[in-house]
């Protein structure tokens, strides 16, 4: 077999895998919103997505694409440690469906910032570090959705860093950008995110405020201001991935522009950070 024939057989076995849990075939093309004749030839393996309906059918069932292509033995493991979909439509309190189709309306003010962006912000828990990450703003459906991953070495550690992934939902609500996002394994870290809508047709950086808490076993809420630098529609992934890491608040390597503005000029050394009482 070829590798493309084994990228055929697994992503048919992770699909036939991800469907499993819910109701119905029809369900799931009706969710996902893609023709169900079509959707049987994924199943079947005579047919394989296009580059878009394969972000599409990752996205639905909130895998990246990598993992749906994984062999079966490996998806597995993923999968089971999501949680499982509920046989029933999901239930929102009143003001979520309101909140919801207010981030459909934005759409349109929303599409300019679409693309990649390297994100920069003082580190939750290495002092005097700036952490850049890979944030990426894409359209689905009418929301638009982003996909952030951070990269972490401990400085003076060794070995290979730790990769986090996260997934969030943007909208606009008192003329300000709100992100929101997910750590995707685990599901066990919210990140907010406040920031100033530019109202430029061409968006070059983005500037606010970040929200989470800390990586320490203390866990500490915390606030730090952030950035977002544009990078372009497309990227080089590996190259952009590969200079995400944790930086000395000095090093060259971070834009002046997004020092000066992430300390103040100097008189910021850190985030803020909440203590229990």
């Amino acid at each position: 077999m070829t590798d493309d024939d084994y990228t055929q057989s697994y992503f048919t076995a992770n699909l036939k895998l991800a469907s499993s849990y819910y109701r119905s075939i029809s369900e799931v093309c009706r969710r996902l919103g893609i023709n169900r004749q079509q959707f049987m030839k994924y199943l079947s393996g005579s047919s394989f997505p296009s580059r878009h309906n394969l972000r599409r059918i990752a996205d639905f069932f909130g895998f990246d694409e990598y993992e749906i292509l994984m062999p079966p033995d490996q998806f597995r493991k993923i999968l089971s440690l999501r949680p499982k979909h509920e046989n029933e439509e999901l239930t929102l309190p009143p003001l979520l469906p309101d909140l919801f189709l207010q981030a459909q309306r934005q759409r349109g003010t929303l599409t300019k910032i679409h693309g990649y962006y390297y994100e920069y912000c003082y580190s939750f828990s290495t002092a005097k570090h700036i952490l850049r990450s890979l944030v990426f703003f894409y359209g689905w459906k009418d929301y638009t959705l982003y996909k952030r991953i951070e990269r972490l070495r401990r400085p003076g550690a060794g070995g290979p860093p730790d990769v986090y992934k996260y997934s969030g939902i943007v909208t606009v609500v008192g003329g300000r950008i709100h992100m929101l996002d997910q750590e995707t394994i685990t599901g066990s870290e919210l990140t907010q995110s406040i920031l100033f809508l530019n109202y430029r047709n061409r968006v070059s950086l983005l500037t606010g405020l970040k929200m989470g808490v800390s990586g320490s076993d203390a866990h500490e809420p915390s606030a730090a201001r952030v950035m977002l630098e544009y990078i372009g529609s497309s990227v080089d992934l590996r190259q952009a991935i590969a200079a995400c890491q944790l930086y000395p608040e000095q090093s060259s390597e971070i834009p002046a522009q997004i020092r000066d503005g992430l300390s103040d000029n100097g008189r910021i050394t850190g985030p803020l950070r909440a203590a229990m009482l």
